[in-house]
This record gives structure tokens, C-alpha cells and sequence, in this order.
């Protein structure tokens, strides 16, 4: 499960003070038509809001209003009680620094304009930045800091797939509730089986009846789920089966922690890109009704985002094509990657 540091946030810290300041420092110096004056406003806000952001950072990480911390509804929310926060103490050292209240509220009020743009994007920014994520590297090496090293066992991968007759891999299915990835993933196990083919599925309810039991629908605990499924997948990859994933993993970066748990080479991603209006339409578990009515909050497609992956290895829409006919194509797609060693 990914960590954010405090590091990160005091990063983000000084990055968006630089660009503050920078606004406080010319807005201050338009309004009050005195360089010196600006300048002084600027450097005076630096000290007091250093503190406050940091202290806004630390407490809206430990809040889970719109609980995807991803979430364009998270960063508007934050900018906005960023923005209240800072435009009160731009007002206040406006007022002590210029001698007049009519200055400061002025500054305060023209950076609402500006910092409101400046601020989100600072946001957004950010969050496409991993600086001050912990990886999964790095909690090996607190594995190793208290003693737990890796087993390396004599029969390999290459071993096992050698005997199964096959080359082994991961396929993650990934698209929106009822876009049909179970079914086609059930399906595409039942044609490999047929033909052969060493194979196991990865299901997300039975999963959670068991090994992630416990694990709730925050994003933390949507990711370590997530975790702990390419972990689990890349063991029976080790094992030398073909695996099948269909999850609704909505987020790229757990998507691509789960490609680096697994291993590039050993890692397909297929996007059912079925449309949400076809999706909610089937709404075969009824959770697209629960939804709207309000009663499963943080769901995807409707108040959480779908992150569509940006390079999928297959793209298949349920919408226009039959199971047999998405199944026939993945199957198709994976026979060059299967190898059949005996062959």
C-alpha cells in the first residue's frame, strides 16, 4: 500500500509557497503601486502560511471526504478551503504591513481570482508526481531492516512453465461494474482450460470473503486489496498458471503498482471499454441503483472516477460484441504469448 510522507507534503509545501508569493508579491505591488510594499506583504505571508499549508495538507489526508484522494471533486474541495484560509491571511498581513484595511482586503480579494486557478493546478500537478510515495522497493528494504530475506527455491518459473507445456502470465481485465469483464474473464479460463492450458481466476468478492476480508472501500484499503491481489497473481504466475484478473481498478496508478508487482513481461491489461450508460443499463448486482439513490457512496462511473487505461495491450466492447466474440479475440491475442513448449 502506498504511503505519502511527510517529506512529500513539505515539498508541496515550499513548491506552492514559491507560487504564492510570487502572486502576493505582484498583486501587492499593482494594488499599492510600491514595489517595496508588495514585496513586503509577499515575505511576510511566507512564515505564516509555510505553517498553515503544511497543517492543511497533513489534515486533509487524514479526512476521506470523496474518498479517492484522486478525485478532481477532492482537489476543487481543498482548493477552495485552502483558498479561505489564505486569502484570510493575506488580508491580515496586507492590513499590518500597508497600515490599511482597504489594502488588504483588496489583495485578499483579487487572489481569490488567481490563486484558485494557480492552486488547483498546483494540485494537479502533484498528484501526477510520486515524489514521497513510498514503493513497494522500499518496503522490502524495511523487510530487510528486520530480518526477512527471500527464499530462492531450485524449481523456477521457467521450470514449472517447461512442465505445464506453456509460457504462465497475469491478465488483468479492467473497465466499470457490468461491463462484462467476469463473464468473458469466466469464459477465457474455460477455453484455455479446454485447450490445455494451465490456468486460475482472481475473483474481487471471493477475495474479499477471505484473503482481503476486512478491507473496506477506502482508498487505502481499495489499494492495498488491489496489493494483494498482484501479489496472489504473481504467485500463481510463479506457479506457472494463467491467470485471470477482473477487477474494476479504476485508478492508474494501482493498475501500474499492480503491472510492477507482477512484472512487466508477465502482465496483459485489457480494457472492457463498455460505455457506463450500457454498464448501468444491466446493473446486474443492482449496485448502479443503490448508487444514485445514494446509498454506495465512492462508487465508480458515477461519484468516483474511471481512470481509461492510456496503452492497453487489448480494448473490447461488450456493448457490440458477444462474450464468444471478446473471448475469441483475447484468445486469439495470447496464443503467440502462450508458446506451447512441447509443441
Amino acid at each position: 500500500m502506498n504511503r505519502v510522507s511527510h517529506k512529500r507534503h513539505i515539498a508541496k509545501t515550499i513548491s506552492w509557497r514559491l507560487v504564492g508569493t510570487l502572486d502576493t508579491l505582484i498583486l501587492g505591488w499593482i494594488l499599492t503601486g510600491s514595489f517595496k510594499l508588495g514585496a513586503a506583504i509577499g515575505g511576510t505571508e511566507i512564515f505564516s502560511k509555510l505553517l498553515l499549508y503544511y497543517l492543511h495538507e497533513r489534515i486533509w489526508y487524514n479526512v476521506r471526504i470523496f474518498d479517492t484522494n484522486t478525485s478532481r471533486i477532492r482537489h476543487i474541495l481543498k482548493t477552495i478551503t485552502w483558498r479561505f484560509i489564505g486569502t484570510l491571511d493575506t488580508m491580515a498581513m496586507g492590513w499590518i504591513i500597508s497600515g490599511n484595511s482597504i489594502i488588504g482586503v483588496k489583495i485578499g480579494g483579487f487572489e481569490l481570482l488567481t490563486k484558485m486557478l494557480l492552486y488547483y493546478f498546483h494540485e494537479r500537478i502533484w498528484y501526477r508526481s510520486k515524489f514521497g510515495i513510498s514503493e513497494i522497493q522500499e518496503l522490502d528494504k524495511k523487510a530487510e531492516q528486520i530480518h526477512v530475506f527471500k527464499q530462492v527455491f531450485q524449481v523456477s518459473k521457467q521450470d514449472r512453465n517447461q512442465n505445464m507445456g506453456h509460457q504462465s502470465f497475469m491478465i488483468l481485465l479492467t473497465g466499470l461494474s457490468g461491463s462484462g469483464k467476469s463473464t468473458v474473464a469466466n469464459q477465457l479460463e474455460y477455453k484455455l482450460f479446454q485447450n490445455g492450458i494451465s490456468t486460475y481466476s482472481l475473483d474481487g468478492d471471493n477475495l474479499r470473503i477471505g484473503l482481503n476480508k476486512g478491507l473496506g472501500f477506502s482508498e487505502e484499503d481499495r489499494t492495498e486489496n488491489l496489493r494483494r491481489i498482484a501479489e496472489v497473481g504473481k504467485m500463481m504466475v510463479e506457479a506457472g498458471l494463467v491467470t485471470m484478473g477482473a477487477f474494476v481498478s479504476p485508478m492508474k496508478a494501482d493498475r501500474a503498482m499492480i503491472k510492477s508487482i507482477v512484472g512487466v513481461d508477465n502482465f496483459i491489461e485489457i480494457y472492457i471499454n463498455t460505455p457506463l450508460e450500457i454498464c448501468e443499463k444491466r446493473d446486474v448486482k443492482g449496485l448502479y441503483a443503490k448508487a444514485r439513490r445514494g446509498e454506495i457512496s465512492n462508487f465508480t462511473g458515477i461519484s468516483a472516477p474511471y481512470e481509461k487505461p492510456e496503452n492497453p495491450d487489448l480494448t473490447l466492447d461488450t456493448s457490440v460484441l458477444s462474450v464468444d466474440e471478446a473471448v475469441e479475440q483475447i484468445y486469439t491475442y495470447l496464443l503467440p504469448k502462450l508458446k506451447k513448449i512441447h509443441e
